[in-house]
């Protein structure tokens, strides 16, 4: 296991759990997988290698009880752009780990692995299979300009918006700590017993 290149103080975690939940059919971030709401294990990933968390949502009342900084949308209703970049715009940090709220199975393993491949690059995107997995990433501060324009543009796909900054996609598949269903997100109730 190496030591992350960035210390904990300088790098901000960012939780997305602005989604819609549509066709979970309530708010998934607050669904309890083995005892523990899914928003938990996300944030449970991050505190290893985050000084500090910030968790993206329009509903701050809802996740009062997590006891961390809530961030509203500057472009409400745009999906998980807008929440990465209104969450950086609200750090004091260089560095930011991107995480949605569903992905129980991460581990900060993955995280270590983001950064280190983030040195010279605004962005750090894992792929497994050649499928790029945006809900745990890394963007530098510079990145939020660009984000902002994006939004602007109504260009509201992660990899549109991310297109003109200098982003890397290393592959997980070959690390040791890998597993198939790491990324395995939760969209529909059943997803919880597939795994």
């Amino acid at each position: 296991m190496h030591a992350p290149i960035f210390a904990r103080s300088e790098t901000t975690g960012i939780i997305l759990a602005g989604g819609k939940s549509r066709r979970f059919g309530s708010d998934k971030a607050l669904y309890e997988y083995n005892g523990t709401k899914l928003i938990e294990y996300s944030i449970a990933t991050l505190q290893p290698l985050c000084g500090t968390l910030l968790l993206s949502t329009n509903e701050p009342e809802k996740y009062a009880f997590t006891g961390l900084p809530t961030v509203p949308d500057l472009f409400p209703g745009c999906g998980p752009v807008a929440g990465i970049h209104a969450c950086i715009e609200q750090s004091a940090h260089e560095h930011h780990l991107v995480i949605g709220c569903d992905l129980p199975w991460l581990s900060p393993r993955v995280f270590e692995f983001i950064l280190q491949k983030s040195k010279g690059h605004q962005v750090v995107i894992p792929t497994q299979n050649g499928l790029k997995e945006t809900m745990a990433s890394y963007y530098h501060k510079s990145t939020s300009p660009t984000l902002k324009k994006a939004l602007q543009q109504k260009r509201y796909k992660i990899l549109d918006a991310i297109a003109p900054l200098k982003c890397i996609y290393p592959a997980i598949d070959n690390e040791d700590f890998y597993t198939n269903k790491m990324f395995a997100n939760i969209n529909y109730r059943q997803d919880i017993g597939m795994h």
